[in-house]
């Protein structure tokens, strides 16, 4: 019977997914061994067989996030003997199969993924489940049974085409290597042509053209001899002859850094950039900056980080040229109107102002823009334009996933000061704990240039009574809310926080945002004695392996040290070379290309986009000490809040007794002996 294709994310027929599923099990259980679970040594330790469901799901859990792949395996194997729900179960298989391949154990991850098909025939209508089932194949060293899936993923066109395409290009990879290049060129031409519309076809070159970019010498060489020069508007032909007209022209290219900076003139091409243009191997990149005034010590930074990804590339054989235009400049609207349309990218700007003027003169209907802007404001995102910074959702989606997640905190406060900055964070961060399923238990404000009426603020979100004012030693409740997001600045920070402290606040957990982290990377021998259980946001970790390969690279050229503002700059360019957009790009293209858009390397915290081109970072968590930063460790926070908490409530016990006995004694001394820490 033929199937008609059906578009990326379509649901598959009940009845086609039972007939598919059998033929599906009947190829599996070719490849059906006996099982091998962790031995002793693998599995570091042995849990108690009398643990609840609940306490061995969470075990596992913690073994599996951390990576302790043997450990995980074999708790899983156990909660798989128990009776689970069906979605406990379907996680419980798809983690077992992930532990049991890191492990090594590939027949036991194959078999964990066959259960999964028996259990629920629709994870055959997702790749991720494809993905793992073709590693875990090439890993048994077994052709056979990885040709039996290849044909019948082929056969089956009712499935997703996004899932038929990963698959093609996964097979084309190991088909490439194991040097059946025929059988290459074959599997993608065919797969291509089944693509139901242009976004298919479009993804399907974008990431075969990034697999290219990655392949050996001597295979690409070889896809090249079997295409010829004939073909050159098919797919895969013109991919394979573009590659490899590039690599050819790439030693002619001069590692020499060619950034245009912004000037009254405008500088050729040379003869080598033309050249490699015309063989469509040149990406060209604008970036919109204020180059002097107030911010260009800032600007000055990310064209740094610009130059070293530049000249990375170049020294790869990718040609790069990216033209700078001074945003203070008089002219700076008539240069970006005069950029010739192969300049597709354009990072920045920095000011809010210049991309309403941008969006205005017709600049973002014309290039993509990916403006180095927490918010786009008037424009749609994903549409108009796109992001590459820091959101205020990024911000605060850090803080509240780690305050559900890892600290088990489920009611929350805030406290803010009456400032647009304030007001706005609070409002994010309402929405996002709200839709976490965090409880808001308090909200106040205060006057940020008022300091002495700061410590009423507090005291009002804390709920202090009246009479504690005429009783210093009267015992305080218990706040309702374990956390409180305080979206101060640095500098009135410390004043603000001893004021929780001075109202028994020092048990929770003080949720600040990116401005701490910014800060700290500046400061040096602070008194942390207020932030102990306090956390912030960041895009920006020295100490990461990213970061110290930029910190390198800069080493020689310059004299001043990475941070976030080069590292914008180094990584806004490798990702404009990987988008690689054509001139006549789309912003469906656009988003199509950016979830395509695999292994980029980010030297600040990485950049991911969804189906609608919004943009997410996936910040880092940092703690205040005395020399700056530290990256933050839940476990330990949650161990310190809860014996923060415990100590509160050991003095409030006291302290209340302390009270019943003055009134029994009739007298100021004390009958009950104060609690240690």
């Amino acid at each position: 019977m033929k199937h008609t294709p059906r578009p990326p994310g379509a649901r598959v027929g009940a009845s086609r997914i039972l007939a598919a599923l059998g033929l599906l099990l009947a190829l599996m259980a070719v490849g059906c061994v006996e099982l091998k679970l962790p031995t002793a040594s693998e599995a570091q330790t042995e849990l108690p067989q009398e643990q609840s469901t609940e306490d061995l799901t969470k075990d596992a859990e913690g073994f599996f996030a951390s990576g302790n792949f043997p450990q995980s395996e074999l708790l899983y194997t156990r909660l798989l003997e128990r009776q689970l729900g069906a979605e406990q179960r379907h996680q419980a298989l798809n983690r077992l199969a992930v532990s049991a391949f890191n492990s090594r154990h590939y027949y036991q991850a194959k078999s964990a993924l066959d259960r999964m098909v028996v259990a629920d025939g629709t994870v055959l209508t997702t790749w991720a489940w494809h993905e793992q089932y073709i590693k875990t194949l090439g890993a048994l060293n077994r052709p056979d049974l990885l040709e039996n899936h290849r044909v019948w993923l082929a056969a089956h066109t009712e499935l997703p085409f996004e899932v038929r395409a990963h698959a093609a290009l996964a097979f084309a990879e190991v088909y490439t290597q194991s040097g059946e290049l025929a059988r290459v060129i074959e599997i993608l031409a065919s797969t291509h042509k089944q693509s139901p519309d242009r976004k298919g076809k479009a993804a399907m070159e974008a990431e075969y053209g990034a697999q290219l970019r990655d392949m050996p010498e001597q295979q690409l060489l070889g896809l090249a001899r079997l295409v010829g020069t004939g073909g050159s508007d098919t797919f895969p032909h013109a991919l394979i002859q573009r590659e490899t007209k590039r690599r050819a022209l790439a030693p002619r290219i001069s590692a020499k850094s060619t950034i245009l900076a912004d000037s009254s003139r405008r500088t050729a091409s040379d003869l080598t950039g033309s050249l490699l243009a015309s063989a469509m191997g040149t990406t060209r990149v604008a970036l919109v900056l204020p180059l002097t005034g107030r911010y260009a010590t800032t600007a000055a930074k990310v064209l740094r980080g610009a130059e070293v990804a530049q000249q990375k590339l170049a020294a790869q054989g990718r040609s790069v040229e990216v033209k700078a235009i001074n945003a203070e400049a008089a002219d700076w609207r008539e240069q970006l109107a005069a950029l010739p349309p192969e300049f597709t990218v354009v990072g920045g700007p920095m000011q809010p102002d210049r991309l309403q003027e941008m969006q205005a003169s017709g600049v973002t209907a014309s290039h993509a823009v990916f403006a180095f802007l927490p918010v786009l404001k008037t424009l749609t995102e994903g549409a108009q334009a796109w992001r590459f910074f820091t959101s205020p959702t990024d911000q605060v989606r850090a803080l509240v996933d780690l305050t559900a997640d890892k600290l088990g905190i489920r009611s929350v406060a805030v406290l803010a000061p009456k400032t647009a900055f304030g007001q706005g964070m609070t409002t994010v961060f309402q929405a996002e704990a709200k839709a976490k399923g965090l409880r808001i238990a308090a909200s106040g404000t205060y006057a940020p240039n008022d300091h002495p009426s700061w410590s009423h603020s507090v005291e009002r979100l804390l709920k202090v009574p009246d009479s504690f004012h005429h009783n210093k030693n009267m015992p305080l409740p218990m706040p309702d809310f374990e956390a409180v997001f305080v979206p101060v600045d640095w500098d009135k920070a410390e004043l603000l926080m001893s004021n929780f402290h001075f109202f028994e606040g020092q048990h929770m957990v003080f949720l600040g945002t990116e401005l701490w982290s910014v800060a700290l990377d500046n400061v040096k021998d602070i008194d942390d004695s207020y932030f102990q259980l306090a956390v912030c946001p960041g895009a920006w970790w020295a100490e990461a392996p990213a970061a110290k390969a930029l910190q390198a690279a800069l080493a020689g050229k310059s004299s001043d040290d990475a941070d976030f503002w080069v590292a914008l700059g180094h990584d806004f360019i490798n990702f404009a070379a990987a988008l690689n957009l054509p001139a006549d790009w789309t912003p469906a293209q656009v988003n199509q290309r950016l979830q395509v858009l695999r292994g980029l390397e980010f030297s600040m915290a990485p950049i991911t986009w969804d189906a609608e081109g919004i943009a997410r970072q996936n910040l880092y968590l940092f703690s205040p000490r005395k020399e700056g930063k530290v990256l933050a460790d839940p476990d330990e926070l949650r161990a310190d809040a809860a014996k923060a908490k415990s100590r509160r409530e050991r003095r409030l016990v006291y302290s209340r007794q302390l009270q019943r006995d003055k009134k029994l004694s009739g007298s100021s001394g004390s009958l009950t002996k104060e609690p240690t820490e």
